[in-house]
C-alpha cells in the first residue's frame, strides 16, 4: 500500500508514538536514525509482544529514489500489460503525480493479519492520510482520488462486495486538476456490467 502526498508535512517518530498512545495501542517503533523531527526514512511497527506489523519506507521529493519511484508509477499506468482503466483517470493520475512531494510505502508483515496488528497499522495509516492531502495505491485494487474513492480498477475477477468509486465528469486539463469534478457511486465488484461501465469512465 502506498500513499502519495502532495505536501511533505513533518511527521516525527514522536508523532507516531503519540497516535498510538491516543488510540491506546501498545506497540513499539524501530527506525533508522532521526537527527531532526521527521527526517527518518524507514521504520517498522511492532506489537508489544515483538511481532512485526508493517514496514514503512518514506521517499521525499528531492532525495535519492524519489524521481525513480514516480517514473516507475507512471510507467505502470501507461505500459501495463493489462491496460489500466478508465483512461480519463490514468490521464488525471499522470498529471497529479507531478504534484507529489512525499511517498509512504507500507509493506505488510506477519502480525498485520491479527486484530491488534491491523488496529496498529490502521491507526498510523489513517493519521498519515489525515495529516497530508494525497491519494492511495493498493496492489490488486488500484488508485483512489483525494476523497478516497476508487478511480482505477485492478481487482481480481473473483472479488465481491462493493466499494466507493468515482469517474471524472469534466475534461482533464493541465494545471487545472483542482477543477476536475468526480461523480461518486457504489461499485459492485461482482457486477460485470457495472465494471465495464466504470472502465469506460461512465457511472453505471
Amino acid at each position: 500500500m502506498k500513499y502519495f502526498g502532495t505536501r511533505n508535512k513533518i511527521i516525527s517518530i514522536d508523532d507516531i508514538a503519540n497516535w498510538m498512545q491516543e488510540s491506546r495501542i501498545d506497540g513499539e517503533i524501530e527506525s533508522d536514525h532521526e537527527t531532526e523531527p521527521g527526517d527518518w526514512n524507514e521504520l517498522t511497527l511492532y506489537l508489544d509482544n515483538g511481532e512485526a506489523v508493517v514496514d514503512v519506507h518514506k521517499l521525499v521529493f528531492g532525495t535519492p529514489g524519489f524521481d525513480e519511484a514516480i517514473e516507475e508509477t507512471v510507467r505502470g499506468l501507461l505500459d501495463n500489460p493489462q491496460p489500466i482503466k478508465p483512461e480519463s483517470a490514468v490521464r488525471w493520475l499522470c498529471l497529479y503525480l507531478k504534484k507529489i512531494r512525499v511517498i509512504y510505502n507500507f509493506k505488510p508483515l506477519s502480525a498485520l493479519d491479527s486484530e491488534l496488528g491491523w488496529e496498529l497499522f490502521d491507526t498510523v495509516w489513517t493519521r498519515v492520510k489525515r495529516e497530508i492531502p494525497g491519494i492511495v495505491y493498493c496492489q490488486g485494487e488500484g488508485f483512489t482520488n483525494e476523497q478516497g474513492a476508487q478511480i482505477t480498477y485492478e481487482f481480481a475477477a473473483s472479488m465481491s462486495g462493493t466499494v466507493k468509486a468515482a469517474v471524472l465528469t469534466t475534461p482533464v486539463e493541465k494545471d487545472q486538476l483542482d477543477k476536475c469534478l468526480w461523480s461518486e457511486f457504489e461499485l459492485d465488484l461482482a457486477d460485470k456490467e457495472q465494471i465495464a461501465s466504470f472502465e469506460k469512465g461512465i457511472v453505471p
